[in-house]
């Protein structure tokens, strides 16, 4: 018999997640402000429970990759400080402006449209200015940051509120690209300073540069993928050390339910391309998942599933909603039990980590793809 409740779904861990918080409080100490990053879906974790859980732990700013993830948080009720980090379309910014969402501006130009809409508004817009030292993304380039600011700091309806930056190379623990990156931030805001222009809030420190660069706090640190439990840090030596010193706790585990188990002869192959053949009589379970769900097809004949505490191996191409997986060892398995993609089953685990290896990817990618409109349930 089949459950009532989603027959695929991801559990979000509050504990986990307050968890983490607390570690990073800790670690940057009470004079650095703390900025969850929830974009892109709260990297797959899903954006409102992630900045319910947040906002509910005290945190006083949010950082989104867009002007729509914004305007969605405050729609569900959030109102604390959030800070757009890449785009917003000119036609929403007036909307911007009312909901007292925070823009990143990389031009004065476009500070100046946003001065004459909040002019329009007779409010004044708060904005942070992005500082390209390295990365050779979004931002102002070094020479380009005194003509500019001085431009936008001058505007009336423009409020000046921060400056930040991005780091290339922070996963790396040879950080000589981060301090010089940092170095040039550092003398991009004290040549503003010479200028008069001060900026009540700097940040450029992302989840590596937060555990492996204090000299990069700033005044706000922007944490993305470590609230979640996941590293960045890519040293094994290094990452054992940082999980040492700041116990980080996975926060997503994604599970489906098995609908169909089948025994197959010896002989017998599975799945498109018949890419799997058994070599003996096995046991296959069927479950309701594939790369639509955002189960990457490159997992076929590779990855495994738990089901009762047992590590099940996929067989045969991952389809687009199905896949199938060797269950030959489980006992007294059954449509309707529980198969963990990401997680733990009776102590047996999966981690996004171990999946991103099988993959040649990053675990941001794993977690990220999870199709949104898969249930997020918050657990406790």
């Amino acid at each position: 018999m089949l459950h009532t409740q989603p027959i695929t779904w991801v559990e979000i861990s509050r504990s986990a997640v307050r968890h983490n918080l607390r570690l990073f409080r800790r670690h940057i100490g009470r004079t650095i402000q703390l900025m969850p990053i929830i974009k892109s879906n709260a990297y797959g974790h899903g954006l409102v429970e992630m900045a319910r859980i947040c906002t509910a732990a005290g945190v006083k700013w949010l950082g989104v990759v867009s002007l729509d993830e914004a305007l969605t948080l405050r729609t569900q009720g959030i109102r604390c400080n959030i800070l757009v980090l890449s785009f917003y379309h000119p036609d929403k910014i007036a909307e911007a402006i009312k909901k007292n969402i925070r823009l990143t501006v990389y031009s004065a130009r476009a500070a100046k449209k946003i001065n004459t809409i909040a002019a329009r508004l007779d409010r004044k817009a708060s904005v942070h200015v992005k500082i390209d030292t390295g990365t050779t993304r979004l931002g102002l380039l070094p020479d380009q940051v005194i003509g500019e600011v001085k431009q936008i700091a001058a505007l009336p309806h423009i409020r000046l509120e921060g400056a930040f930056t991005h780091y290339a190379d922070a996963e790396n623990p040879d950080q000589v690209v981060t301090h010089r990156q940092h170095s040039i931030f550092t003398e991009a805001i004290t040549a503003l300073q010479a200028h008069g222009i001060s900026i009540p809030i700097t940040h450029s420190a992302c989840s590596a540069a937060t555990l492996l660069n204090p000299k990069t706090h700033d005044d706000m640190v922007r944490v993305g993928i470590s609230l979640y439990g996941l590293w960045s840090v890519e040293s094994p030596r290094h990452r054992r050390a940082l999980q040492k010193k700041l116990p980080l706790k996975p926060v997503l585990s994604w599970h489906t339910r098995i609908i169909q188990v089948k025994d197959i002869p010896q002989g017998a192959h599975i799945g498109y391309g018949q890419t799997y053949r058994a070599s003996q009589p096995l046991r296959i379970a069927v479950l309701p998942i594939g790369y639509w769900d955002g189960y990457d097809r490159g997992l076929s004949n590779i990855a495994v599933v738990v089901i009762n505490g047992v590590r099940c191996p996929v067989r045969g191409r991952i389809c687009m909603n199905l896949t199938m997986v060797d269950v030959t060892e489980v006992p007294r398995v059954r449509p309707g039990d529980t198969a963990t993609v990401i997680g733990y089953n009776k102590k047996a685990e999966v981690s996004a980590d171990e999946v991103a290896r099988w993959l040649d990817t990053i675990n941001y990618e794993v977690v990220t793809r999870i199709n949104p409109l898969i249930p997020r349930i918050v657990t406790k």
